[in-house]
């Protein structure tokens, strides 16, 4: 059979092919580390530099986003708990922790150990509490030398939104070549 009108076939063919292809995906957009803390504890946003600087209650940390080598979030476990962390390795000889642990619950394997952890943590509040010093506790712990010389600066945050707010502010800023300040105030 011959064709009368080819090129109004060929449209024909052409529309409804186009007709069913999918429209074009807008890519994901990155998750507001803002969005969960409505007590506004996290603030993260861009900067005019092409840095990327983290406040937390343990200290400060920057970077030249040129001098990040890699960034990562990994989830492990340890004698009496659970580790989030992020690593923000650099150019230079410093990496960058920071990380929640999320004790072992009473009844796990080691019980015995968390009633001991925990009578140690109410006696080093109570400490605290009453020189009206910080909360020993939450400081980082370092195995001096091995940490030391590893060329490591550990932040220990106070939950794994903190953690992940973190990893989505640095790597961002990574990503897009665009600067960020991230602040995380302490939660009394």
């Amino acid at each position: 059979m011959k064709l009368r009108y080819p090129a109004i076939a060929l449209a024909a063919v052409l529309a409804t092919a186009l007709a069913q292809s999918p429209a074009p995906q807008q890519p994901a957009a990155a998750p507001d580390p803002n969005a969960n803390n409505s007590n506004k504890r996290v603030n993260d946003g861009d900067n005019r530099t092409s840095f990327w600087d983290c406040s937390v209650p343990g200290g400060n940390f920057t970077i030249a986003l040129g001098k990040i080598a890699s960034v990562s979030i990994h989830e492990f476990s340890v004698a009496g708990g659970r580790v989030t962390e992020v690593n923000v390795d650099t150019d230079g000889s410093v990496c960058a922790r920071f990380y929640f642990m999320e004790p072992m619950s009473v009844g796990g394997a080691l019980s015995g150990t968390q009633v001991v952890k925990d009578r140690l943590t109410e006696v080093a509040e109570t400490l605290t509490d009453r020189t009206g010093t910080d909360k020993v506790w939450k400081k980082v712990v370092k195995d001096y030398p091995l940490a030391t010389h590893a060329h490591t600066v550990e932040y220990r945050l106070q939950s794994a939104a903190d953690v992940a707010a973190i990893h989505v502010s640095v790597k961002a800023a990574w990503t897009s070549g665009r600067g960020r300040n991230i602040r995380i105030v302490d939660a009394q």
